[in-house]
């Protein structure tokens, strides 16, 4: 084979792969199903592993973080937690994950895309010192923005929005490129939509399950069901797709690389 055509075909491998990332949530104190998630996944070849947070019952003893710890050692990426509201001691969740750094919000960037994890548990008002981190995050980021935290901004769940995080953050959101926000806490599947941006409410990843409470008029999409997502990074956008425990498909959409084009 000619040098060229063997370059052309190279190039063409090189670009038809995409980088993937798993994202699941509120494992909390059900190892059984934790287990069978891992199982499911453990041979994927992911370049980032997210965890929406409920890692654990109470977050208080050592003996929760070691079993969870045990639990996800198959899993060959890095792993980057996201901190819930069962994770009680803040101290104890960042010891038993270093990589964080020294708060529970921070920001990583992989494959051209930044995620950057807020700490719901903390203040997000806009006096807040989180808050004015997050401005300056999305102030410098050059990149495309995903940003997730445990509480939702939108949900038709049982907890529903119990923050009223959505009578501040939407607003800020749509200043930047922020293309997504993805949030657990309620044990089930929701894909919302709010002047474009997608938002996907996704924990069940071993919690009992929860129905709707009131389902929202930005709900596209609502199933009470244990899974997981995978993000697959494409040339101009993010295909997320959600599977459940026996790795079928139960719903995928593509979430383009600009704000304001989900419909």
């Amino acid at each position: 084979m000619p040098r060229y055509i063997l370059l052309i075909v190279l190039l063409a491998t090189i670009c038809s792969s995409s980088a993937e990332v798993l994202i699941y949530g509120d494992t909390r104190s059900h190892p059984e199903i934790h287990r069978l998630l891992i199982a499911q996944v453990k041979e994927r070849d992911f370049d980032l592993v997210l965890h929406l947070g409920d890692l654990n019952q109470k977050g208080r003893k050592q003996a929760e973080y070691d079993e969870f710890l045990g639990i996800i050692s198959p899993l060959k990426a890095e792993f980057f937690p996201i901190r819930g509201n069962h994770e009680k001691d803040l101290q104890l969740f960042l010891k038993n994950f270093p990589q964080i750094g020294a708060k529970s919000y921070y920001t990583i960037c992989r494959d051209s895309i930044q995620y950057t994890i807020l700490d719901s548990n903390l203040s997000l008002l806009p006096d807040s010192e989180q808050y004015r981190w997050l401005q300056h995050e999305l102030q410098q980021s050059a990149l495309p923005v995903i940003l997730l935290l445990h509480h939702p901004v939108f949900s038709s769940g049982y907890h529903g929005q119990e923050l009223n995080l959505q009578l501040y953050l939407p607003e800020l959101l749509r200043k930047y490129n922020v293309i997504a926000m993805i949030s657990g806490h309620e044990h089930s599947f929701e894909h919302l939509c709010q002047e474009g941006l997608p938002y996907i409410v996704s924990g069940g990843g071993g919690a009992p399950l929860r129905g709707a409470r009131s389902m929202s008029p930005y709900s596209k999409f609502f199933c009470q069901i244990h899974h997981y997502n995978i993000l697959q990074r494409k040339t101009d956008y993010i295909q997320f797709e959600s599977y459940d425990l026996k790795g079928n498909l139960i719903y995928e959409f593509q979430i383009p690389l600009t704000q304001g084009s989900d419909e």
